[in-house]
């Protein structure tokens, strides 16, 4: 697969392109973009208030067969410790069982949270376990970044798939996998033990809110609407923070005033952005994207590699035995090499028709995005993930 970007090109070349069909998207003005009302609570949030992780080690049992081998070691020990705990003493050899995995648990503890609230928890396998599918996670502490236990998880694991296997759980031939099963969810499984304190009491620096898309002029405007609705209380320090003093009316209240401001809407812009998943073949565009004038060419190369075996006799002369002789034949196609030319786009909708005109698929597009964006005729940052 080859591409050829070309820009500027004369107007003179225009008319050995396929002109007629273009100049069909283009017959309607461009339009500018709609900005989008949003609320200030959806684009914002006040800093320091967030998600904390938590992580623990357990296990899951009840696994048929699926768990880990008796080659982990330290799913065996587990096991000891946990038997230890009941007052049963035993030996790493008498622990030959494939019904226990040894998993991390992960969670997110949410600002705000008292004890007594329950959350989701994450089960990963850390060991040879192919499946937890059907398993339990046994009692496990969920410890912060200080080593505090902040929840207790316990239940059963959702992995959202399903593995058969009929060769005793190992890796053979005879099975079927749906999704991943070395992975799963406890719906509300974690108990919350602690109390998050957030602290939301106002002092003389006041607070910021941060944007989860940081960007100037979105940064601007919530400042312009938060001074329109409590007077010159706020200030754009950058792209993301908004430095906001608490207004004196709302003193020792600051549960009030965020549950007001929260509700003020504003324009949020975007910025023009082309996200690619090399992976998945994903491309997604927004903001607003432009394209300049350019001439693109692409081609498909395919390559395509047939083997067949066939079986050769022995020969009239000869004692030696017949024998298999394999053929392999490659062959090497190009097809689809065309030169378009794109007169521009000003609009997203118009970027989209005119990319569709190509006629390439989703993996091909994104070698044709960043070739663009490399040539400067796609206005828009370009991501990879």
């Amino acid at each position: 697969m080859d591409i050829l970007i070309r820009t500027n090109v004369r107007r003179g070349f225009a008319a050995l392109t396929i002109a007629t069909l273009l100049s069909a998207l283009y017959l309607t003005a461009p339009t500018a973009a709609v900005a989008q009302l949003v609320r200030v609570k959806d684009v914002a949030r006040v800093q320091g208030v967030t998600n904390n992780q938590l992580v623990g080690y357990g296990v899951v049992t009840g696994l048929g067969g699926t768990g880990d081998s008796t080659s982990v070691i330290f799913t065996s020990q587990t096991i000891q410790n946990v038997l230890l705990g009941f007052g049963l003493t035993t030996t790493t050899q008498a622990v030959r069982t494939r019904n226990v995995a040894a998993v991390i648990v992960t969670a997110l503890l949410p600002p705000f949270a008292h004890s007594g609230d329950n959350v989701d928890v994450l089960v990963s396998s850390m060991g040879d376990a192919t499946s937890l599918q059907g398993g339990t996670l046994v009692l496990t502490e969920l410890r912060g970044p200080n080593n505090l236990v902040y929840a207790t998880a316990q239940g059963p694991v959702s992995v959202g798939g399903f593995s058969i296997n009929t060769n005793g759980g190992g890796a053979g031939q005879n099975s079927v996998s749906v999704n991943f099963t070395g992975a799963g969810r406890v719906p509300n499984g974690a108990v919350i033990a602690r109390d998050m304190q957030t602290n939301l009491r106002n002092d003389s620096a006041g607070f910021n809110y941060v944007l989860t898309s940081p960007d100037y002029k979105t940064a601007a405007r919530l400042a312009q609407v938060l001074n329109g609705r409590f007077g010159g209380i706020a200030v754009a320090l950058d792209a993301e923070a908004v430095h906001v003093n608490l207004p004196a009316s709302y003193a020792n209240n600051q549960v009030q005033f965020l549950a007001d401001a929260g509700d003020l809407q504003l324009n949020a812009d975007q910025i023009a952005k082309v996200v690619l998943n090399e992976r998945t073949g994903t491309v997604v565009m927004g903001g607003d994207i432009t394209l300049a004038p350019c001439a693109i060419a692409h081609g498909n190369l395919s390559i395509t590699i047939t083997t067949t075996n066939q079986f050769v006799p022995p020969g009239p002369f000869t004692n030696a035995p017949g024998g298999q002789q394999t053929n392999t034949r490659i062959q090497a196609t190009e097809s689809g090499r065309k030169l378009i030319y794109l007169s521009g786009a000003p609009t997203l909708a118009q970027v989209v028709r005119a990319l569709n005109t190509i006629g390439v698929s989703p993996r091909d597009l994104i070698a044709i995005v960043q070739a663009l964006r490399q040539a400067g005729s796609l206005q828009a940052d370009v991501e990879i993930i």
